[in-house]
């Protein structure tokens, strides 16, 4: 080939090669996978009435709160604080009301009480010791007011309230319990003119001694004993007789 045209065709494949390099670098750039940028993190809005909260500073209480004592919180809370409900010390139990008789002024036995209450008591001692709890039913309507056999319902029919307090179908485990009851020391309690079995439900846990414990025990389990300690009070069955021959009540818990 002449060296003319050499030349001539040198100048052409010079050029393709300078600029067939350029070309596959746009072509490489064009084609590579663009690493995305990390979003910022999503920024979020805080509730503005959430605060710091107050230190716990009383002892918390197990108790549901309608039987949590009434008690008076603070007036005023700080603007911006959360009130903690654990921050006001509560009482778990009531303290206990004042005894209406002493461990002295228990009787035993039926010799000093008046002709009208031993024959109620009696008659309510021979109806249990039949098993059957309907024997209660002439001494309750031979009164001219029922009986209180609840201190917390309303009641139609007292002989039947107390059979479905019973353990066994048949009434026979109140029948039990009255004449346990029963024959436990009894107190008088002068401002209503009531004698009270048993006189657990009267006199103060504390002043019991070991004798009065066992008598407590034909009644209660030592569970049972343990709970009322806790309590400070009496809380099982109790027998009320006026002193005119009245059953008053026979049932659970405090009677007014």
């Amino acid at each position: 080939m002449p060296r003319r045209a050499f030349g001539r065709l040198a100048r052409p494949v010079a050029t393709a090669i300078l600029v067939c390099p350029a070309i596959g670098t746009a072509f490489a750039f064009a084609y590579a996978p663009v690493a995305e940028a990390p979003e910022a993190p999503e920024q979020l809005e805080l509730h503005a009435t959430i605060g710091p909260m107050r230190p716990t500073t009383g002892a918390k209480s197990a108790l549901p709160d309608r039987l949590k004592p009434t008690v008076n919180k603070p007036e005023a809370v700080e603007e911006g604080i959360e009130e903690d409900p654990h921050s006001v010390e509560q009482e778990a139990i009531p303290v206990p009301p004042e005894g209406r008789a002493s461990i002295g002024d228990v009787v035993w036995g039926d010799e000093t009480l008046p002709p009208e209450v031993a024959r109620t008591r009696t008659a309510l001692l021979d109806a249990a010791r039949t098993g059957d709890v309907e024997a209660l039913r002439p001494i309750f309507s031979g009164q001219d007011l029922p009986p209180v056999v609840s201190s917390t319902v309303p009641v139609d029919d007292p002989v039947d309230f107390l059979k479905t307090q019973s353990g066994d179908p048949e009434g026979r485990e109140i029948l039990a319990i009255l004449t346990e009851i029963l024959e436990t020391g009894h107190v008088f309690i002068e401002g209503d003119g009531t004698y009270v079995w048993p006189y657990f439900a009267e006199v103060p846990l504390e002043e019991l001694k070991p004798p009065h414990f066992v008598e407590l025990y034909r009644i209660l389990t030592a569970i049972d004993v343990e709970e009322m300690e806790r309590q400070g009070r009496y809380t099982f069955f109790r027998v009320g007789i006026t002193k005119t021959g009245r059953l008053r009540y026979f049932t659970a818990g405090d009677v007014e």
